[in-house]
């Protein structure tokens, strides 16, 4: 699973919401290891979890479904085939939330059971007719019918995705929505629709049949062997998967579709099913599809092993699902041609396609293992970047990406090993360790063994282990045995560990020996506090970059060791850990000068980076010169101006602005204006110019924190860019500068059509930020039309918010706005509705705080978010 980037499967559009805290907890200083005695009571491992055990072998399930629209429930028949480990005359299945009808075998003979609706494992118990011998197989049919309420649960660590099967309907607030129904199995949810085995330590085949009214379609799993017309305005879909998988990867999509294809694979058909007034923008998003499913067939040396390759598109969901051959994805994902100019869906596409190597055609054999899914599927993702998109941006938006997600997450206290049998609930291992932490350290491996011998070794470890469930120690032996390397102490201190080495490194040169010293400290230490068991010092290779070349060494697990190289000249350029490979912190002290001239001449564009975020915390430093501070500005304006790279381009003008103006970091804050040099100016006057969309954005935006009336005519060009981006953060400048000429133009935009009406919501941002009252009337006929899109509807609540002071009708309408997102978990509503609620900062909202924690106060993340914007909140509030 993948919820955009991150690995957490919440709302995309929430993501994006979630990323402001998380950068704003990333600016704080990263805590080493605690070694203090009274830092905090002594953290207990939380439960153990043992495999389960299994008094049967699943062999296949046969699913024959139809559905009650208005009761929101299936009619189902499952035939399970199975065979005992040993002899016996009954055995358990789980069935949750179900009324059952009947339990007979295949040939109709009735069969007694008992069912207890209070549990949701192993609470249909089985009586067979006769005692079966050891392997001996049984085919038992359940009758059975759905009973859940398929509201999105709260109480799930993902929170978007419900249980089992949803259905998905008009309503009052959302009259244009599609009817759908969706399965989601992930963690273990299918026993909810169909009587099984639901846990991930058994493969079994499956068959499923759909009845449903036309023009609906069913997309399962494996191949379509018929659609039958049943003459009634009905049809049956019948679905075969004769690849053995585990339980939770059974899925059904029910929906009015249109099939898009995107070619083949070597006679497997790759198709996306959208929506059919969107054929245009699936074909154009999914297009790429089918070069991925090459490159990691040839990556893996395992063909794609399946019938065909399916994306289904779908509401309310969290994000991307890897069911096996027939991926469901966020209907959020599709972009228009101008979208596409500012990003693309590629990560979340390739993520789940990865996935039906590393998950599905292998998986985890408990929860406790759920990396070999997820980190192969985020490194695979990051492959792809890196074969798509070049190195550069793998380095950056992978490689760095994931590593700084991993140290936030530790900074912010949950520490955990990767892979850990101790833990108390399993939902909540998908989490930064299992997504980018394990991402992390399959860069490490990759770069520890060469490419042949890792792409070996992960080809000997698909081989071996096809079709089957696996564990951590299986891939270590499969590396061993490809590559001849013992492997255990890599695993012992990455993944069955906790903690990454933080690195002291210090520098000095003889002139007289010709000859760099660096010595090179790790000073994490073991925290007494914690039981998880901890590395106390780390070995690894590490490549150090002296001027043009490059060479490796090896770092022994002690407190300190030291290296020499030879060096005609004391050298301008050291780089400790050349291309970051290391999951790791650094304390490495440079001169101002040193930092600009490797920003300037490093080849390693995360050497570059490294140096930009060294020269902008001097700059933040309050003891720094004047001098220095004017020189680190200057070589960040050449930055913008001369790089090669866009996206350093892009990270010079955001270290600016946090250096110019801390609170920009947080959108939800009143700002004020910044200044800005003039030299500063005219260089984001250039790169507002840029080629890339996004470098043009960032340099609008930063302007438009000048609140200058004087780039007006600059932003109402900007409105008529290509990029939303621009158009977004144009809307925003030019409010921002109260100008008379912007109310005119933000109606304009307001009133023109665009992809899922990203114009239109821009110009009601637009509104909001010029606090014009005229704003007010039409934002409040917008947010109350049902027709128009949620996002816009959500833009004009701000506009409410920023023009409605004593205006009575504003609270009650965004507080019922947040209270329906609450309800339905739509996390992109409550992003919209919380930010109107503090932008408005009547008193009252402190209720939709309360509620906020109440709901997710068993999701540590999303609960310590929603703390985050009730102090947001309260900040906004009239001083007494």
């Amino acid at each position: 699973m993948n919820p955009k980037s991150f690995r957490l499967k919440v709302s995309a559009f929430f993501l994006l919401f979630l990323l402001t805290f998380v950068q704003i907890t990333n600016a704080r200083p990263l805590r080493q290891f605690s070694n203090r005695q009274d830092d905090e009571k002594v953290k207990k491992l939380p439960p153990v979890n043992y495999i389960r055990s299994r008094a049967v072998d699943i062999k296949n399930v046969s699913i024959d479904l139809r559905f009650d629209w208005d009761k929101e429930q299936a009619y189902g028949a499952t035939v399970v085939t199975l065979a005992p480990f040993k002899d016996l005359q009954k055995f358990n299945l789980d069935a949750a939330s179900m009324i059952i009808n009947s339990v007979t075998l295949a040939n109709g003979m009735p069969l007694k059971f008992n069912y207890d609706k209070e549990k949701e494992q192993d609470n249909l118990e089985i009586m067979l007719d006769r005692q079966y011998k050891r392997g001996e197989d049984v085919h038992v049919k359940i009758d059975y019918r759905t009973n859940y309420v398929n509201k999105a649960d709260a109480d799930t660590a993902i929170g978007s995705f419900g249980r089992g099967l949803r259905f998905i309907k008009p309503t009052a607030n959302e009259p244009n929505k599609p009817r759908q129904i969706w399965s989601q199995g992930e963690t273990e949810f299918n026993r909810y629709w169909f009587p099984s085995y639901d846990t991930p330590n058994d493969f079994r085949t499956s068959e499923l049949k759909a009845t449903v009214e036309k023009p609906f379609m069913v997309i399962s799993n494996g191949k379509l062997l018929e659609v039958k017309d049943n003459g009634d305005n009905s049809r049956t879909y019948h679905w075969k998967m004769d690849t053995p998988y585990t339980n939770y990867l059974t899925s059904i999509v029910v929906g009015e579709y249109t099939e898009v294809k995107n070619g083949e694979y070597q006679g497997v058909p790759i198709v996306a099913y959208g929506y059919p007034n969107e054929a245009k923008e699936v074909a154009e998003t999914t297009k790429r599809v089918p070069a991925m499913v090459k490159f990691f067939s040839e990556k893996t040396g395992v063909k794609y092993p399946y019938a065909k390759y399916a994306q289904t598109m779908v509401e309310d969901f969290g994000g991307g699902m890897e069911n096996i051959s027939a991926t469901t994805q966020i209907a959020e994902m599709i972009h228009d041609e101008r979208e596409l100019l500012d990003e693309d869906s590629d990560s979340l596409q390739s993520h789940e396609l990865a996935h039906q190597w590393f998950g599905d055609y292998v998986t985890c054999r408990d929860w406790g293992q759920i990396w070999l899914n997820e980190s192969f599927a985020t490194y695979f993702q990051a492959l792809w970047d890196e074969e798509s998109k070049g190195k550069d941006f793998f380095l950056m938006n992978d490689v760095r990406s994931n590593q700084q997600q991993v140290l936030n997450t530790w900074n912010q206290g949950n520490r955990r090993p990767i892979v850990t049998k101790y833990y108390a609930n399993k939902d909540a291992m998908f989490d930064n360790y299992a997504y980018p932490g394990g991402g992390a350290v399959l860069h490490i491996l990759r770069k520890h063994l060469g490419d042949e011998l890792f792409f070996k070794s992960l080809n000997h470890y698909l081989t071996t282990n096809a079709h089957q469930p696996v564990q951590t120690e299986q891939l270590r032996i499969a590396i061993e045995e490809a590559t001849g390397q013992s492997m255990d102490w890599f695993f012992d201190q990455w993944l069955y560990k906790m903690g990454h080495p933080v690195f002291e490194v210090t520098k000095s040169y003889d002139s007289a020996k010709k000859q760099l010293t660096l010595n090179v400290k790790q000073t994490q230490k073991v925290d007494p506090n914690n039981e998880f068991p901890q590395v106390e010092f780390f070995r690894t290779f590490v490549d150090i970059e002296i001027d043009d070349n490059v060479q490796r060494v090896w770092i022994e697990p002690k407190a300190e060791n030291t290296f020499t190289f030879s060096s005609a000249a004391e050298p301008k350029l050291v780089n400790f850990d050349y291309e970051g490979t290391l999951l790791k912190e650094l304390k490495f002290d440079k001169s101002v000068d040193e930092l600009v001239y490797q920003m300037t001449n490093d080849k390693d564009i995360l050497g570059r980076r490294w140096a930009m975020s060294e020269l902008s915390k001097t700059a933040k430093n309050s003891q720094t010169s004047a001098t220095d501070k004017n020189k680190i500005l200057a070589a960040f304006n050449a930055k913008i101006a001369n790089d090669s790279s866009w996206l350093i381009r892009r990270a010079a003008i955001a270290e600016i602005s946090q250096i110019v103006s801390p609170q920009q970091m947080n959108p939800l804050a009143e700002k004020a204006a910044v200044k800005l040099d003039e030299a500063t100016v005219q260089v984001l006057l250039k790169a507002a110019k840029d080629e890339n969309s996004l470098v043009r954005a960032d340099a609008i935006e930063l302007l438009g924190a000048t609140k200058d009336t004087k780039y007006t005519d600059l932003y109402l060009s900007a409105l008529n860019d290509r990029s939303y981006s621009m158009i977004e953060n144009a809307a925003v400048a030019l409010g921002e500068t109260k100008n008379a000429k912007a109310y005119d133009a933000f109606v304009k935009l307001t009133n023109t059509p665009s992809w899922k009406g990203r114009i239109a919501a821009a110009g009601f941002r637009g509104l909001a930020a010029l606090e014009d009252k005229r704003g007010l009337e039409f934002a409040l006929k917008t947010a109350t039309d049902k027709t128009q899109p949620a996002n816009v509807r959500g833009a004009a609540l701000e506009t409410i918010a920023a023009t409605s002071k004593g205006d009575k009708r504003a609270f009650p309408l965004i507080f019922d706005s947040f209270k329906q997102a609450l309800d339905a978990n739509n996390f992109n509503g409550l992003s919209n509705s919380v930010q109107a609620i503090i932008k408005l900062a009547d008193p009252r909202g402190q209720e939709a705080f309360d509620m906020l924690k109440e709901k997710f106060k068993n999701q540590p993340q999303i609960l310590n978010f929603a703390t985050f914007l009730e102090s947001q909140f309260k900040a906004a509030l009239p001083k007494q």
